[in-house]
């Protein structure tokens, strides 16, 4: 019985934990650990249906002999699957990033990516795409009225620069004194691609 209920709870554990932490890890170490993570995920979600199912037959087999002890392990491994699947108690982690106030998408035929800007003065460049390609590029930002002053981190990806201009929904990027497209639109990602 011991052994039954900290099997329940390490799986447990290890399944909220990689839901939960998911805005972590998905930027660090991010690139294709994100594809293992996930992987994990996926495994540690069909162990504990699995998990469940059997313990359901044992509780079947035994009963006869009924105590509380014996639900501990289901009860403990259902409300994980609820909590990962639902999550009815709203736990964000997104949310020490800094909320979303400006949102914008770029659907390519291999890849997508996303640009954000946070109510701290951080923005985020999300992009994934083929082969698992997952990247994220961050930095500080200052905006004033339709143009987004953009100071990076790390490197400057293909379709920005310094200085991003808003107008009729898309966003253009400032090269060579020159307004380019960059194909990023307003708003969610639409699926187009």
């Amino acid at each position: 019985m011991r052994k039954n209920l900290i099997i329940s709870i390490t799986i447990s554990i290890l399944f909220l934990g990689l839901i939960r932490f998911q805005p972590i890890w998905e930027r660090k170490p991010g690139g294709f650990w994100n594809m293992l993570f996930v992987l994990a995920m996926l495994i540690l979600f069909f162990w504990v249906i699995v998990k469940i199912i059997k313990e359901i037959i044992r509780i079947i087999k035994l009963r006869n002999n009924l105590a509380f002890k014996i639900f501990i392990p289901i009860i403990i491994l259902s409300i994980s699957l609820i909590d990962g699947m639902f999550n009815p108690f709203g736990i964000d982690l997104e949310s020490i990033y800094g909320q979303v106030t400006f949102r914008a998408c770029y659907e390519g035929t291999q890849n997508q990516s996303t640009f954000v800007l946070r109510d701290n003065g951080n923005f985020e460049i999300h992009s994934t795409g083929v082969f698992f390609y997952d990247e994220y590029i961050t930095g500080k930002y200052s905006r004033n009225g339709d143009t987004i002053f953009m100071h990076f981190s790390s490197k400057i990806p293909r379709l920005f620069g310094d200085t991003i201009v808003i107008k009729d929904k898309n966003l253009f990027v400032f090269k060579k004194d020159t307004m380019i497209s960059n194909r990023y639109y307003l708003g969610y990602c639409k699926g187009l691609n």
